[in-house]
């Protein structure tokens, strides 16, 4: 069955599971069996209002999350298909009949509990700008997160919570209800009663805001266990629950993070890493083929470490969620000898940075420019390159000029700055420029062939200062655009 088959569509992985009449969807295996990657017992899910569904957000969205415990009990009121009222108190979702009244259990767990799972659900929205509040805010446009319960009161069967999925076409919706049953949840081997909670609310309330699910195991919005506390992630992710699927709203991936701060705004980004270089030793002198040896945490988890030469970012690696052993980033060949300020960085995928600095002394401290690279300068015994100023279709000679670190033959012969790219209808070129790659390919950002002409030439890129020297620009998917340039020295005069 595809996804996008009949008005309702589920993604509780359930073994029977209906709303409005709707039967459940059999794409996918259930929890435990074949191959699946959903654990048994912690089915997540939404229900795809049916078309039509208006969009009640006159107003703008409201940036107020009430996550509610029924003190005494709540009592819901059965509304018509993809209608909900957080006002009202009125809901669509579940068996019960239209027009019939639904009891909910208060909250079962501890004060303690609760007040963890609500620390937990304000820090995973508070890049965001949302206010996470757990009294009624009264008549005014919010998104209620009933945290209470048992799935077998809504009625709805094998579920840890369901949500409305946004409104329209997967558009935020205003004034819905979500429902994350507390009482149906205990804590995990990798997880605290609290954190599966927090996990369970923050993926129900940002299907309302029209996310899907997610196939990445740090995300809130998987189905995957195994990662401890989960944040929205900056990244593009496959969406999918049990395995890699389309994405219900289009495309083939999702970033929560941006799609949640297009929604919401930006709220308040947590703090950078925490960040200890253990090797080089400050003002040391070191030999070739050194690398740097550095400890980063995160509790959201690092997404690289890089390290900067006098001011040019040489070496990346990529972060390892959960890692607490030393990083260890080697320093290229091509480094010019010299007085070098290392600063080590290391990033939370929302380029959120701590950085040391490090001074050492490999060889002799440059005299001149003739020590150093192509387009470096000598100072105070230290190899640099100026900030790079040049922009697409600026002519350059060596990558570092550029402020995309792209320096590229574009089409004409000449090497000009530009921007790699993958062919297609998106290849996020700048208007004026077109990506010279086929679909799907790795080129660069080049004016259209002269009509009859021939086509333009692609490549990754070169220095321009003579054969074995290369651009190559990789992207990280952590927004950021890495020139890794091997580089060449200048030929000493004899």
């Amino acid at each position: 069955m595809s996804r996008r088959a009949g008005l309702l569509a589920f993604a509780l992985a359930a073994s029977s599971v209906s709303v409005a009449g709707a039967g459940p969807t059999t794409d996918e295996p259930g929890p435990g069996e074949p191959g699946s990657m959903v654990p048994s017992g912690i089915d997540r899910g939404y229900v795809r209002p049916p078309p039509g569904t208006p969009v009640p957000v006159a107003h703008g969205l409201s940036k107020i999350i009430f996550v509610n415990p029924c003190r005494g009990g709540c009592t819901f009121t059965k509304s018509t298909p993809g209608s909900s009222d957080a006002f009202g108190n009125q809901t669509w979702l579940g068996d019960a009949p239209v027009g019939s009244s639904i009891s909910i259990s208060e909250f079962a767990h501890s004060q303690q509990v609760w007040d963890e799972t609500i620390a937990c659900i304000r820090e995973v929205y508070s890049p965001y700008g949302v206010e996470v509040v757990d009294v009624d805010p009264g008549p005014i446009p919010h998104h209620e997160a009933v945290l209470a319960g048992r799935a077998s009161e809504l009625p709805i069967g094998g579920a840890l919570g369901v949500a409305p999925l946004g409104g329209g076409q997967c558009e935020p919706a205003n004034n819905v209800i979500s429902f994350s049953f507390a009482n149906n949840h205990g804590p995990s081997a990798t997880m605290t009663v609290a954190q599966r909670m927090c996990w369970t609310v923050a993926q129900e309330s940002a299907h309302s805001y029209g996310l899907d699910h997610e196939f990445d195991c740090s995300d809130p919005l998987t189905y995957i266990d195994g990662c401890g506390q989960k944040f929205f992630r900056n990244k593009a992710i496959r969406c999918g629950r049990g395995r890699v699927e389309e994405c219900i709203c289009g495309g083939a991936t999702q970033n929560s993070h941006a799609r949640l701060t297009a929604a919401l705004g930006v709220g308040t980004l947590p703090p950078p890493p925490t960040l200890t270089v253990s090797a080089p030793i400050n003002n040391s002198t070191v030999q070739p083929g050194f690398s740097v040896i550095a400890t980063a945490i995160d509790r959201r988890g690092v997404a690289r470490v890089e390290v900067s030469i006098n001011g040019w970012r040489w070496s990346v690696v990529e972060g390892v969620f959960g890692k607490t052993t030393p990083y260890l980033v080697a320093i290229p060949a091509g480094v010019p000898d010299g007085i070098m300020e290392l600063d080590v960085r290391a990033c939370n995928d929302l380029d959120v940075c701590a950085t040391q600095r490090v001074t050492v002394t490999r060889g002799l401290p440059c005299a001149s420019a003739e020590a150093c690279a192509v387009g470096q300068r000598c100072d105070a015994g230290r190899c640099f390159w100026d900030p790079p100023t040049g922009v697409i279709g600026d002519a350059c000679t060596y990558a570092q000029a550029c402020v995309s670190e792209v320096c590229a033959d574009i089409g004409s012969g000449d090497l000009a700055c530009t921007e790699n790219c993958f062919g297609g209808p998106n290849d996020q070129c700048p208007v004026g420029f077109e990506c010279s790659g086929a679909t799907g390919q790795q080129g660069v950002c080049a004016p259209p062939p002269e009509p009859g002409g021939c086509c333009a030439v692609t490549g990754a890129g070169g220095s321009g200062d003579g054969a074995g020297t290369t651009a190559v620009a990789v992207n990280l998917g952590l927004g950021a655009l890495i020139g890794l340039v091997a580089i060449r020295r200048r030929r000493r005069r004899g």
